[in-house]
């Protein structure tokens, strides 16, 4: 086991992945990551065998990486991938232990996304005019994606079938192929009626049932609404408008606007775990504070000492 070249076990690992149902996206990534690693211990004259891939190996190449100028999240991925491929590998039997499991992942920087504010958005609307059948759609995805969170991908392949618009409610197919609910607001749900009924073109093919079609009745590619958002924020002087953007400013307000707890955010989001949903807490709580009059300590202690008045009367008369 120990001479097994890496670049074998990778592409196993691959198929491992197709097997398991894993997206397309995500194995991709994956060999991607891990290719990444098996060039490096080939361009360092390392053997690039199994017997080869330990802890030490491993942080070599995440100093590399990190020497050569690239960002802390695309460190910390290729770190996260090759811990994945670690456990793999134990779980298949490939290595009686998991290799890297003692390996910490490098820190990335925790940067404050400020959300969507209601101007911004205001300009992005009234970019528009809503009457038309370009108007109707786009108003509709960004406020689809503000209100409902869902990820780009999820927005593209949504049918016209899962809109369950009148019953207010998305049937959303998520990451690994899961499925879950995504509840709708009043206005979604207008704009939704408005685009479906008035505005939506006739699909080209009786196979597509997509929600959101181009004018020639083809579906939106997730690549397609990615550039028409980025073309309308520049044209509306909203250049950093994006989609995932769009799911910050949903989540951030949620919890800002205590439409649900932490754990409902997660269920709308189809996080796996609540750590991914924690971040948003930490966003939210920042925007609170920057936005809201909170309660000082200090004030709340009422100190007789401190309220001054005495000195107060004295100053106004030495002023007068």
């Amino acid at each position: 086991m120990a001479d097994i070249e890496l670049s074998k076990l990778i592409t196993q690992y691959a198929h491992s992945n197709k097997a398991e149902g894993k997206s397309p996206k995500t194995i991709l990534w994956y060999s991607e990551m891990l290719q990444g690693f098996n060039l490096f211990m080939e361009s360092n004259g390392l053997n690039s065998i199994l017997s080869e891939l330990n802890i030490e190996t491993v942080r070599e190449f995440v100093v590399h990486e990190q020497e050569r100028g690239l960002s802390p999240f695309s460190v910390q991925g290729k770190a996260r991938a090759l811990k994945a491929f670690s456990s793999w590998l134990q779980r298949e039997g490939y290595s009686n232990d998991n290799l890297l499991i003692n390996l910490k992942l490098p820190k990335v920087p925790v940067n404050l996304i400020e959300p969507l504010t209601n101007a911004e958005i205001e300009l992005l609307v009234g970019h528009y005019n809503p009457l038309t059948t370009i108007g109707s759609r786009d108003i509709a995805i960004l406020i689809l994606l503000l209100d409902a969170g869902i990820r780009l991908s999820e927005l593209s392949s949504l049918s016209l079938e899962n809109a369950h618009i009148d019953e207010g409610y998305l049937k959303v197919l998520g990451k690994g192929n899961k499925e879950r609910i995504v509840p709708l607001g009043a206005i979604s749900q207008k704009l939704l009626w408005r685009y479906t009924i008035h505005f939506r073109p006739e699909p080209l093919s009786d196979a597509t049932d997509n929600l959101f079609l181009t004018l020639e009745g083809d579906p939106l590619t997730p690549n397609a609404i990615k550039l028409l958002l980025k073309r309308w924020g520049k044209k509306a002087g909203v250049p950093r408008l994006h989609a995932h953007l769009c799911r910050h400013t949903f989540a951030t307000n949620f919890l800002v606007n205590t439409c649900g707890d932490v754990f409902r955010l997660q269920q709308i989001l189809g996080h796996t775990n609540l750590a991914m949903t924690n971040r948003y807490v930490h966003f939210a709580s920042s925007q609170a504070l920057m936005t809201g009059k909170t309660q000082s300590p200090i004030d709340k202690m009422g100190i007789k000492s401190l309220r001054g008045r005495k000195i107060d009367q004295v100053l106004r008369k030495t002023e007068s």
